[in-house]
This record gives C-alpha cells, sequence and structure tokens, in this order.
C-alpha cells in the first residue's frame, strides 16, 4: 500500500500542462482587461481635449464680441426697441474657419420676444439703461451704462458659454 501512496504523490503526468493552461488563460484575461482600460482612457482623454477645445471657441467668441462690439452693436440694433434689440454673428479663427455663433441682445426687464436661441433668451431680467457702476470714474450726471447679454456657443454646439456686458453712453 505505501508503494501504492508513493506512486501517486510522484505522478506529475499531466500536471504542467493544466499548470500552463491556467496560467495562460489569466495572462490572457489581464491583457485583454488592460486592453479594454486603455481604449477606454483614449476615449476619454480624446472627448476631454474636444471638450476643451469647443469651451476655448466660445470663449474666444464672447472675447471677439467684446473686442469687436462694432460687429454686433451696430445702429439698427441701438435703433431697435429694448425688448426686440438683438444681433447673431459669427466668430471667426485666423484662418477664416468659424468657430463660434454669437447672440447680442439688450438685457431688459421685459421678456424677449425675439427668435434668439433658447440659451440667450435665459437672461437675468434687470433694466435696460442704469447709472455707470460706483468707481468706474464716470459721472452719474453725464453719462449712463446700458445692458448686453451675449451669448457664444461654439460651432460644433456643445459649449456655450454667457456673460453680461454694460457699455457707456453719453447721457443726452
Amino acid at each position: 500500500m505505501k508503494k501504492k501512496y508513493l506512486y501517486l504523490i510522484k505522478n506529475e503526468d499531466g500536471f504542467v500542462l493544466g499548470g500552463s493552461i491556467l496560467i495562460s488563460a489569466i495572462l490572457i484575461l489581464a491583457g485583454v482587461l488592460a486592453l479594454w482600460t486603455s481604449t477606454t482612457e483614449v476615449q476619454v482623454v480624446r472627448n476631454e481635449g474636444l471638450m476643451v477645445s469647443e469651451f476655448y471657441d466660445a470663449e474666444g467668441g464672447i472675447v471677439e464680441a467684446l473686442v469687436n462690439y462694432n460687429d454686433w452693436l451696430t445702429n439698427d440694433f441701438l435703433m431697435t426697441p429694448e425688448a426686440d434689440a438683438s444681433n447673431v454673428v459669427v466668430a471667426d479663427d485666423a484662418d477664416g474657419n468659424p468657430i463660434a455663433n454669437i447672440e447680442a441682445r439688450c438685457i431688459t426687464a421685459i421678456p424677449s420676444d425675439t427668435a434668439l436661441s433658447a440659451e440667450a433668451d435665459k437672461l437675468p431680467q434687470q433694466p435696460h439703461v442704469g447709472p455707470p457702476p460706483t468707481g468706474s470714474g464716470y459721472s452719474l450726471r453725464y453719462f449712463e451704462i446700458r445692458r448686453y447679454g451675449i451669448t457664444a456657443k461654439s460651432t460644433e454646439g456643445s459649449s456655450t458659454i454667457q456673460m453680461g456686458a454694460w457699455k457707456v453712453f453719453n447721457r443726452f
């Protein structure tokens, strides 16, 4: 009987094959999971890069609207009643490619009936004309400000930035 047990203990026929198959399966599973994780991470980084690029495009549209306000602050814009005054322009990059759509309108206490996007119509309602801010250096007697809402949406449409601006005018 002792001989039979010794034979079973020393018999390793097929153990190496079974062990190597098990280790290979574990390594293949680990490799597939690593590949799957890295592919997902690459997609996340690419999407984040696109979102950041679109955000900067919309932000560039806001900056363009503030710097080149004569593009939207036209005579027709100023002569239109406050509740209806709106203008839409397109901001371009250095190569002339459109990067953002800019919608500017008067901020008024009266709801707007203009055909702007839903984002551009969600401005806080307040008086359009008011006194200059304290400390701005403009006399309350001779100057007044007018409030405008500027909405810039990237051309891809995923990023929207909105800001309020005011411009000083002579009081006549």
